[in-house]
């Protein structure tokens, strides 16, 4: 296995996140969510401007393995200032070698000791459920998407180091 590398994204990124969400967001979603839906948050969380924010507010990661990005990771904090993590996503052809977990653990080190970091995701995606509980994720709620009525998401929080 090839390491990774995990650097903050910069603007030079966004073409290549964006290509990455949207390859893995149809992989991701086909069967779990309705075609629409898939199409709308394309459109909501995957462009240049929402991306290139995030970029330069310093709120996401990249997962570099041999040269290429193979995975991201978003952060940010609630209103309450509670942690979360918006986007966890792997290239398809990387899941299941531990670029994800090593994301998630590079972010973990710049949240505070007591806090809990939060993330969710929609009820029908088994992959991600199994992730966060791998990880020590507990659902907290699931509760109707503001998007999409017909999903319901989980959210999850992992509780805070002692």
């Amino acid at each position: 296995m090839v390491s990774v590398t995990i650097r903050p994204a910069t603007a030079a990124d966004v073409p290549t996140l964006r290509a990455l969400g949207v390859r893995t967001w149809y992989a991701t979603y086909d069967g779990v969510l309705a075609p629409g839906a898939v199409e709308a948050g394309i459109d909501e969380w995957w462009n240049a401007y929402s991306l290139g924010a995030a970029c330069r507010d310093g709120r996401m990661l990249v997962a570099v393995r041999a040269g290429v990005v193979v995975g991201l990771l978003e952060f940010d904090r609630l209103a309450d200032g509670r942690p979360v993590v918006w986007k966890l996503y792997v290239a398809p052809e990387a899941q299941r070698t531990g670029v994800g977990r090593a994301l998630l653990r590079h972010h973990l080190r710049t949240i505070g000791d007591g806090e809990a970091l939060w993330l969710e995701h929609p009820e029908g995606n088994a992959a991600a459920a199994a992730f966060s509980e791998r990880l020590g994720f507990t659902a907290r709620a699931v509760e109707p998407s503001g998007h999409d009525p017909a999903t319901a998401v989980v959210r999850r929080a992992l509780e805070p180091r002692r």
